[in-house]
């Protein structure tokens, strides 16, 4: 997600890092945006060494307790496309509004159901689509359980294929 994949810590677990204040064992300058902006549901990417290759590391993203969060997913149509089934571990979320092609930040936010969004704890990135997701971060033990594909074996991220999405981090 936003080129960045994430690799295991090999020292200590992120959580006993975080309780007992260990450092270098993550960083938490995990990208509130995609580094680089492209056409995502254009196949022809594949082939673009720059988009599909992805930094390892052990980034996250700190968030204040009970701070509202919104993600737009964007699914991509680099190495597997198909469509994503995606959870917060932790976490329930609004499902605020979801649509095909790239994201729109100028319009697609008109869609936006703010009154009476779905209570969801799983979405499906459609393919060659988005979602725009919002949750409540109130839950201290979520942060060291980040965003997941469906079909992982273990209690930090791990992916059984390749995934490929980007998302636009905001704290409201």
């Amino acid at each position: 997600m936003n080129n960045a994949s994430f690799q295991f810590p090999t020292k200590l677990s992120m959580l006993q890092a975080f309780f007992n204040n260990v450092d270098g064992i993550y960083t938490t300058d995990f990208p509130d945006q995609p580094p680089l902006v492209f056409n995502y549901t254009n196949s022809n990417n594949n082939f673009n060494r720059t988009i599909i290759m992805t930094s390892k590391s052990t980034k996250v993203k700190k968030l204040k307790f009970n701070s509202t969060v919104e993600m737009v997913l964007q699914n991509t149509a680099s190495l597997v496309i198909e469509m994503h089934p995606m959870h917060l571990h932790g976490f329930n979320f609004h499902l605020l509004a979801q649509g095909f092609g790239n994201y729109d930040p100028i319009n697609d936010p008109k869609k936006f159901n703010l009154i009476n969004p779905q209570a969801r704890n799983t979405i499906g990135v459609l393919t060659g689509g988005w979602a725009v997701i919002r949750f409540q971060a109130n839950n201290p033990d979520g942060h060291a359980q980040p965003l997941a594909a469906r079909g992982h074996h273990s209690p930090e991220l791990c992916r059984q294929r390749p995934l490929s999405l980007t998302a636009v981090i905001r704290g409201l």
